[in-house]
């Protein structure tokens, strides 16, 4: 009996320290290399660390490097780097970039390197407006948060391959914090989309029907063959198409992103665009009105075009924008222009 005893208690010696090695294993694990009973909010609160998580590939702790770098003078310019790390073999820092800033109104539509193609991201509108792309993605703050610089926006650059849906909810949730913390919320909370479409593939030009519009001329000279456009084929109330290395076309009816173009800075009265009485920021970055509707139409034209401006057959600028005014115009309710 007393041997028995004597083993016994032997092996609670042994025992006690091994399980005291496992549970501060398991715990440096679980407080390393995920983000159980981590922080709740980084960013000045601004970001939730699980819709953050979500966000990237793998599991990791999160934390916002050197916090919140606030503009004097507007909240709601700011930037904030997320970073999820992990000690375990093999697993990379991933890092979620997050900023605020005032834009003119119809930054998606510009091309300042800064923004992708409208004609390659998914546009989304209703409880938020926005879009999301490869690994980028930007969502409008409330109308309340316009001031005479513009509109607010929250912008994302997340890790390549993350899920669109799921940076759409977190740029959503970071536009709402940030509204809040400005104190210019709307109403009712913004509210992500639950999926969004899928950002359409590059096709052949097709002969007589640019951009699937029936009698939109080609941006360029002949050799439209092999060139190939990324057409937005959804119904929804943003439209775009680009022309490899020619143009980018694009028509917006959504609300919010226009009442942000009319609010911006520069925004004036512009020469008449196919006949129409347009407003805007230039000859190519309009808004007229169709059937009662504030319609925005742009062009952005490229290198292949430009460098083929004054050559045999190559269209115009201003006659290649009416002819886009015009013919898109018809999809979109847009009467005959008046006199």
């Amino acid at each position: 009996m007393t041997n028995g005893s004597g083993r016994a208690a032997l092996g609670r010696k042994v025992v006690a320290p091994v399980l005291a090695i496992a549970v501060l294993a398991v715990g440096a694990h679980l407080w390393l290399n995920t983000n159980l009973f981590g922080r709740e909010d980084v960013c000045g609160g601004l970001v939730s660390t699980d819709s953050a998580d979500a966000v990237f590939a793998s599991s990791g702790r999160v934390s916002d490097r050197d916090g919140l770098d606030s503009r004097p003078g507007d909240r709601l310019d700011f930037t904030c780097t997320v970073e999820s790390s992990s000690f375990l073999p093999g697993s990379d820092t991933e890092r979620l970039r997050i900023s605020g800033s005032r834009e003119r109104g119809d930054f998606p539509f510009t091309d300042d390197g800064r923004w992708p193609g409208p004609a390659t991201v998914s546009f989304f509108s209703g409880g938020a407006t926005g879009a999301v792309g490869a690994d980028h993605g930007w969502v409008l703050l409330p109308g309340e948060c316009t001031t005479e610089d513009g509109p607010a926006i929250v912008e994302g650059y997340a890790p390549q391959g993350s899920d669109p849906v799921k940076l759409a909810r977190l740029l959503t949730d970071v536009a709402d914090n940030a509204a809040e913390r400005a104190g210019c919320t709307a109403k009712r909370p913004l509210t992500a989309p639950v999926t969004l479409a899928a950002a359409p593939e590059p096709r052949q030009v097709r002969d007589g029907a640019v951009c699937g519009l029936s009698g939109l001329e080609f941006p360029g000279p002949a050799g439209r063959a092999a060139v190939k456009e990324t057409v937005q084929d959804s119904t929804g109330p943003t439209w775009s198409c680009e022309v490899a290395g020619h143009a980018t076309y694009a028509v917006t009816q959504e609300p919010r992103i226009v009442a942000g173009i009319r609010s911006s800075p520069g925004y004036a009265e512009q020469p008449r665009v196919a006949g129409r009485q347009v407003s805007g920021f230039d000859h190519f970055h309009v808004v007229t009105d169709c059937a009662g509707t504030p319609t925005y139409f742009s062009m952005e034209f490229g290198r292949s075009y430009t460098s083929a401006v004054g050559a045999p057959g190559t269209p115009r600028l201003q006659d290649l924008f009416d002819n886009f005014v015009d013919v898109a115009g018809k999809q979109f309710g847009c009467s005959a222009p008046t006199s």
